[in-house]
């Protein structure tokens, strides 16, 4: 009986200890609710605390007799979100609830780095070279595409445009260029499925035609949980020869794990044109002062006419149209009257307010043994130019099981359907800003269709220009009317597309990890284009109709081994080993017909059955590849660390396998800088090294067979079509010794972080060097060959980074950060084996590679100088006037001397303000369609008059008396004054194109400054609203894109927009599509 009375008293002690404990629970998210699972609560002064579960519920128990009843400090905390501390009466028996919201630390979040095999790891322990990019940012600029929205995020991350067209595609250079004939835009990781990011063109040219989209642009940005651009050759090695360019590794939103969490998001936006060129309405249509139907606008004066209607002969030729509001009649004119202009009315005819409505919808949610994330997202986008437009839908699913205690499988799909419809441009007759400048501005565009009758002969569906503003007899108007290409061509895309990526985590020990990864990239791009007769183009006058369907397919598989180990109690070591298999199919068919038979606006090839009318062709590309590599990470002392890497290669594409090496060490000094100066936080000294790799073109090893050739000699042209088809032995040689193009690169930096990590800053020097790159070098004719595709050139890079943060004010209520970058890069071509010149691009003005210089440089017609370079003391004819090369000559370098950035985010109470400054200094610009239009006279760059206090001559060597009032400038070019008129600029050397223009000052500084985001948000959150609802927060944002820049040199012309799209060259404009500024509204409801 004793013994059951002391185990009773026992047992009562034990619950009444049991019961006189107390607890502290709670959850800890981020701003907008979101779980952070493993974040750190902890009772200041002690080491009792928890960590959050993947909910992002904790629970400390507190012992009896040890804080019940009073008061303790709680502080959680979470990487890369700012710490939070409240005070907490503990009970002294039962539970208090504590939960905490942290708002994203800007320095600290910076902290979080992932590699280039897709894991997450701390920045402070990497000695090679990234940044990350965050969500917010990019989706508060609202861009509908996720590409331009990474433009002035990073330094030495340049982002270009090609057009503002809805849709069109865009490219990215980091660290300026690293190949001359390979592919020249970074690799793009999703999920740790490498994507495509092509942008074919087709029958289009990059430098005419329509802008094709870029890849990367099908997914949607809203869907992005990270984003990390590997800019230097050790972080991105790993990749071997698709890294040379560096790597962006995306990853995707995850579920979290507790209650569903829905949210919807929706932006309005609209769109205008960024820069307009300004043009003249003082001088109309002709030539020599008189009004005439030349292609010009060097006419009369507009203000000097009589007034009134035209003088018009009905009894010749006339023009009927019904286009427009009212029937309208052109008679041949005899004498022109009108003081009408319609520069702005013919503008406003082609472009309007864009406008995009985008609705993001995502709902997640699960438990700790599984999570989902189920996202949905549709864009509609009408362009600015009128009928273009862009329209997406994205679906993505991403899910994750907990399977057991040591395995867990994610699967991760989207999916994306785009169709568009984009305007011709550049180097093009149908191109539409071409029609639109040249357009004289007494002409009014709007009648561009109807019936042209002559001798009692009617013909329909004629095309009415200013060059023939009566339409005439035949079906080639020479150049379109805008207004023609706008609303009779159609250049339409639809595009499908799956990508799916799938990963098991599989730990069955303690410290060891087996990463099993399969994805999948496809996607289907089918395209229209339709040109009704009447079209200007001699391919396209007598009507053509092109189909082409592009299909690509790529997979990945991975196996990663990744082991922890415990060398010592100061030493620590993960290794990582893996391999993987790479295979891509790519396959273009296509069809096109011409020469219509009846005239119609039906997408048919029934329009004509002939065999000779139409043509088929097709390509097919097949890659593969394999890859074992093999990464060791040191930690000695909690302050070195050292990763090694080594990848090794097979490339149906290279002879042999390649190793791609790298190896980066930090070196934490902040104990040893702390004792000297005590407001430094962090301190770490960096160096890398590393390899990467350009491949070569795919099936180059052997000399091929060609078909659709023929042979002309001067006006006795013939093809091999004419005679049943047939093939011959390429003229380009084979090359069985193909290896990939290496980039080394070295790289030096330091990161500090000062006054309690409130301001950071890092600094990165690099060089590399980039050899064995594959050009085609011109063979002797006895070889039997024209070119041959070899490893045979070589250039390098030099470039200093600096990127920097400062929270400036963070308070509950109040914040101040500031964020900036600067870089510089300068390129240098070190060799060509031999060749003089190679042509990256085509026109008067080209892009070009060439020794001693760098790539890219401007490469066209210059003036005679002394010394023989463009900035050189002119040779001037007897007139006075410069003279031009018999050659061409280097006429600048379009590379910016240094680019920066400077950010702002200023909260006050639930408001906060968002800006971005850029600035690019220096670099030349060739906006040749300025040039261009001082011959045809349109712009305001041509308006000018000046009366003569003397006389001067003029570039034919005519005398221009004193007294007189011309149109033109009076110009000093070393020899005396000149007058630069009508004779300079329609048929000197001072407008046009051509290889007879001094191209040499139509080169421009390309220096501006912009604010590139300016935002205002509003955040609604009340409890009380939450509890009747169910919705956690509203958030208002306001965003201006592109509201203002300065331009140093440059009118009216955006000199981020290069025509030539992604290739190597950059600096060149030509009658390209403008890029716009936009106004966003948007709102977001979390639940």
């Amino acid at each position: 009986m004793n013994r059951y009375i002391k185990i009773s008293l026992l047992f009562s002690v034990i619950m009444g200890v049991a019961s006189a404990q107390s607890s502290i629970e709670g959850t800890v998210t981020d701003n907008n609710g979101n779980a952070l699972a493993g974040a750190n609560v902890l009772i200041d002064g002690t080491s009792v605390g928890s960590a959050a579960n993947t909910d992002g519920t904790y629970r400390i128990d507190i012992s009896s007799g040890t804080m019940g009843g009073n008061t303790v400090t709680l502080t959680a905390s979470y990487i890369g979100h700012t710490s939070q501390s409240v005070s907490v009466d503990v009970p002294t028996s039962g539970s208090v609830t504590q939960n905490f919201s942290l708002a994203v630390d800007a320095i600290g979040l910076k902290t979080i780095s992932v590699t280039a095999l897709g894991f997450e790891t701390n920045r402070d322990k990497q000695g090679s070279t990234s940044v990350s990019v965050t969500p917010s940012d990019m989706t508060r600029s609202g861009e509908a595409l996720i590409m331009n929205s990474l433009s002035s995020k990073a330094s030495n991350v340049i982002v270009n445009a090609v057009s503002g067209d809805p849709g069109s595609g865009s490219s990215i250079r980091i660290r300026g260029n690293n190949t001359i004939s390979g592919s020249s835009q970074p690799l793009v990781v999703v999920d740790g499925m490498p994507i495509n990011n092509s942008q074919i063109y087709g029958n289009s040219s990059r430098f005419g035609g329509v802008t094709q989209q870029s890849r990367m642009n099908d997914l949607n940005a809203n869907d992005v949980k990270s984003v990390e651009v590997l800019k230097g050759a050790s972080a991105a090695a790993l990749w071997g020869s698709r890294a040379a360019n560096g790597v962006i590794v995306i990853q995707t939103k995850d579920g979290a794990a507790g209650n569903m969490k829905m949210s919807y998001k929706h932006t309005t936006s609209y769109d205008e044109i960024h820069e307009k060129i300004p043009m003249q309405t003082t001088y109309g249509q002709g030539r020599n002062g008189k009004w005439t139907t030349h292609a010009e606008s060097w006419g009369d004066k507009i203000a000097d006419r009589a007034g009134g209607e035209d003088t018009y002969n009905k009894d010749k030729a006339y023009f009927v149209s019904d286009i427009g509001d009212t029937p309208f009649t052109q008679y041949t004119i005899t004498q022109k009257n009108s003081k009408k202009t319609f520069v702005n009315d013919n503008f406003n005819q082609i472009f309007g307010t864009g406008k995009l409505n985008q609705d993001d919808f995502q709902v997640s949610g699960g438990d700790q043994s599984k999570t989902y994330l189920f996202s949905y997202s549709r864009l509609r986008q009408d362009g600015m130019i009128r009928n273009s437009f862009y329209d997406r839908d994205n679906v993505r699913l991403n899910t994750r099981f907990k399977l057991s205690n040591k395995i867990t499988m994610s699967s991760k799909v989207g999916y994306t359907y785009s169709e568009s419809n984009r305007i011709q441009r550049g180097s093009n007759v149908a191109g539409l800003m071409l029609g639109l400048l040249r357009n004289a501005p007494d002409f009014d565009m709007t009648h561009y269709k109807g019936t042209y009758v002559s001798g009692g002969t009617e013909y329909t569906n004629r095309h009415r220009a200013y060059r023939r503003y009566l339409g005439g007899s035949s079906t080639n108007p020479i150049y379109s009317n805008p207004l023609w290409t706008v609303n009779e061509h159609k250049n339409l895309t639809r595009v499908n597309r799956l990508m799916m990526s799938n990963e098991m985590n599989i730990t069955p020990f303690p410290g060891t990890e087996v990463v099993l990864r399969g994805g999948l990239d496809q996607f289907t791009d089918n395209r229209e284009s339709f040109y009704p007769i009447g079209s200007a183009g001699s391919g396209i006058n007598s009507g053509a109709f092109d189909m082409a369907r592009i299909t690509n397919r790529e997979t990945n598989y991975d196996v990663i081994a990744r082991q922890n180990v415990e060398l010592s109690s100061n030493i620590s070591m993960v290794a990582t080993a893996g391999w993987n298999l790479n295979d891509r199919k790519y396959s273009r068919s296509s069809s096109w017909i011409d020469g219509f038979l009846v005239n119609t606006d039906k997408h048919t090839t029934s329009v004509n059955t002939a065999a000779e009318a139409s043509s088929v062709s097709n390509g097919r590309l097949f890659l593969r590849s394999t890859r074992a590599y093999g990464v060791l990470s040191l930690d000695a002392l909690d302050q070195i660390f050292v990763n090694v890497s080594m990848a090794s290669e097979t490339h149906s594409t290279i002879s042999k396998a390649y190793m791609y090496p790298a190896v980066d060490v930090a070196y934490q000094m902040t104990d040893l800088l702390n004792g000297m100066a005590s407001f430094i936080s962090f301190a770490k000294l960096r160096v890398a090294y590393g390899q990467v790799g350009v491949r070569p073109g795919a099936h180059r090893f052997e000399t091929l067979a060609e078909s659709g050739f023929g042979y002309s000699s001067y006006s006795d042209p013939v093809s091999v079509g004419q005679w049943g088809g047939g093939y011959r032995v390429d003229d380009d040689k084979g090359n069985p010794e193909l290896k990939p193009e290496v980039k080394t690169e070295t790289e030096f930096g330091v990161d500090f972080r000062f006054m309690d990590d409130k301001l950071s800053l890092s600094l990165t020097s690099y060089q590399n060097e980039v050899t064995d790159m594959l050009i085609s070098n011109a063979l002797t004719p006895t070889s039997g060959y024209d070119t041959q595709y070899s490893n045979s050139a070589s250039m390098e890079n030099k470039g200093l980074e600096i990127d920097g943060s400062w929270s400036v004010m963070n308070q509950a209520t109040t914040g101040l950060d500031l964020s900036f970058n600067w870089a510089t890069n300068k390129n240098k071509v070190l060799s060509l084996s031999g060749t003089d010149v190679l042509n990256l691009g085509s026109g008067s003005v080209n892009s070009v590679a060439r020794v001693g210089y760098p790539i890219g440089s401007l490469w066209g017609i210059g003036s005679q100088t002394v010394d023989g370079t463009v900035n050189g003391k002119f040779i001037l004819d007897d007139n006075g006037f410069p003279q031009i090369t018999p050659t061409k000559m280097i006429l600048g370098d379009p590379n910016p001397d240094w680019r920066g950035t400077l950010g702002m985010t200023a909260r006050l109470s639930n408001f906060t303000v968002n800006m971005l400054f850029e600035h690019s200094e220096g670099g030349e610009y060739s906006p040749r369609t300025l040039w261009v239009l001082r011959r045809f006279g349109t712009t305001q760059d041509t308006e000018n008059e000046v009366t003569l206090t003397k006389d001067l001559k003029n570039v034919d060597g005519k005398v221009i008396p004193s007294g007189t009032t011309v149109r033109g400038f009076i110009k000093d070019f070393g020899g005396g004054d000149v007058l630069l008129d009508e004779a300079w600029f329609r048929h000197g050397i001072g407008g046009g194109f051509g290889d007879n223009q001094a191209y040499n000052f139509s080169i421009k500084d390309a220096t501006f400054s912009r604010i590139r985001e300016l935002s205002l948000s509003y955040l609604m959150k009340s409890d009380a609203i939450t509890d009747m609802t169910g919705l956690n927060s509203l958030t208002f944002t306001a965003t201006g894109r592109n509201l203002f820049a300065w331009y140093k040199d440059l009118v009216g012309v955006d000199p981020g927009v290069n025509v030539g799209g992604i290739q190597t060259g950059s600096g060149l404009e030509y009658f390209s599509n403008p890029v716009t500024k936009s106004f966003l509204f948007s709102v977001s409801a979390n639940f």
